[in-house]
């Protein structure tokens, strides 16, 4: 019951995302720039969720923007798969088989590196886990997000190039805008979304005797 409730929250962010997109997001424009609530969706679902759910999501996210606003034929349902999947490769959570395989094999470097003695082992025990590099998750939600709106800015600047139309540094100037903006909102948008999904862990119960339930 739990994996089924999962996926219907997957679902609803997904499609709630979409629908902010295309309905909400034009009347929050900066400039004439707008982010992209489409790579906060899936840059939570990625941290949170994993690659699965990641991919699922953004292959509906894909058919449901080139069949509504798509401009160049079969661009959107390819890209939208293609960069979240390769941002989940160095995004999602890692499952705890992985990270005690990655925990084990920097140990055994620092170790062959004279890093385990003397103020190199104070340094690695006050950086706890991240020393492992396995980052904070919202600090992760941010730059997936804005690594994902890069990729595709890189992608339409291209084409744009591809078929004659002349850059200039005003293009470069949106397409960090845009990133931004989407880091923005990703970090707005990933608190009540990860609450939403049950990320967060629920403080027990007391009982009489001051134990937790």
């Amino acid at each position: 019951m739990r994996s089924v409730a999962k996926v219907l929250k997957a679902l609803l962010i997904t499609v709630l995302a979409y629908l902010i997109q295309v309905c909400v997001m034009q009347y929050f424009t900066i400039g004439g720039i707008s982010g992209s609530v489409l790579f906060a969706a899936l840059a939570i679902l990625t941290v949170s969720l994993g690659k699965k759910y990641t991919f699922c999501a953004s292959c509906l996210i894909g058919m449901m923007m080139e069949s509504m606003l798509g401009n160049v034929p079969g661009l959107y349902i390819i890209a939208y798969p293609v960069i979240a999947m390769i941002c989940a490769q160095f995004f999602a959570d890692m499952s705890d088989r992985q990270r005690e395989r990655r925990r084990m094999i920097n140990d055994i470097r620092r170790s062959r590196r004279g890093e385990g003695k003397g103020p190199l082992r104070l340094l690695n025990r006050m950086t706890g886990g991240y020393r492992d590099g396995d980052l904070p998750a919202h600090l992760r939600i941010v730059l997936c997000a804005g690594l994902m709106d890069l990729i595709l800015n890189i992608v339409l600047t291209a084409y744009m190039y591809l078929i004659g139309v002349d850059m200039s540094f005003t293009h470069l100037g949106r397409a960090v805008a845009s990133v931004l903006y989407t880091m923005a909102i990703a970090a707005v948008l990933m608190g009540p979304a990860r609450l939403f999904l049950g990320i967060y862990p629920r403080r027990g119960k007391r009982r009489q005797g001051g134990e937790l339930i």
